[in-house]
């Protein structure tokens, strides 16, 4: 469906607020404490604190093609088992969404739902998603729904060095840094079938 080079920088939720038209419709609220239902073996994933969005590069076609990618916390993630939950160790669970410059506005075209970010890479962005769900979400009933996702960070840049990247790749993104603290930019590959 889509592969290529990503790059992405992330927000603290707390200090910036992920952009209201990227959070679903259907979003509940949750809490970051772990509810025991089904006997105690399952487990509300914890809320994600932090959001990003990015660019990503293409070489599917004969041209290259840039798209707009944003990940917000799940509006409603799954349980998890309670093998899965750990001090150090939780999976976070965001919702993303993929557009397309159309017209100068973008548009979404691709959404995956309740993609898993492991908890062991700090703050690498590492994603992956296996049979996703396959109902369109509700404000964006035209895009195409992601089955599969895998992002991987393979560089990582911060302090002053993200900053001159996010000036010269993304200098819009830079003004929401003024009181948001540090700047994490991570580099990598990205597939979605």
């Amino acid at each position: 469906m889509l592969s290529g080079f990503v790059h992405l920088w992330l927000y603290d939720v707390a200090t910036v607020p992920p952009p209201k038209e990227a959070i679903c419709e259907s979003a509940g609220t949750h809490s970051n404490t772990a509810s025991h239902a089904h006997h105690g073996h399952d487990h509300e994933a914890p809320a994600a604190t932090t959001w990003f969005q990015g660019h990503i590069l293409t070489g599917s076609t004969a041209e290259k093609v840039q798209f707009m990618l944003t990940g917000v916390p799940a509006a409603n993630p799954p349980h998890i088992h309670g093998c899965m939950v750990s001090e150090h160790d939780t999976p976070t669970f965001y919702d993303i969404f993929i557009s397309e410059y159309c017209a100068d506005k973008p548009v979404v075209k691709y959404c995956a739902i309740n993609v898993e970010r492991s908890g062991g890479s700090g703050d690498a962005v590492e994603l992956q998603m296996e049979d996703g769900r396959q109902e369109p979400a509700a404000q964006y009933p035209a895009a195409l729904m992601v089955k599969q996702l895998k992002l991987s960070t393979t560089r990582m840049v911060t302090g002053e060095r993200a900053r001159c990247h996010l000036d010269k790749y993304a200098p819009g993104a830079l003004s929401a840094y003024e009181d948001a603290g540090a700047i994490v930019v991570c580099m990598g590959m990205i597939s979605l079938k």
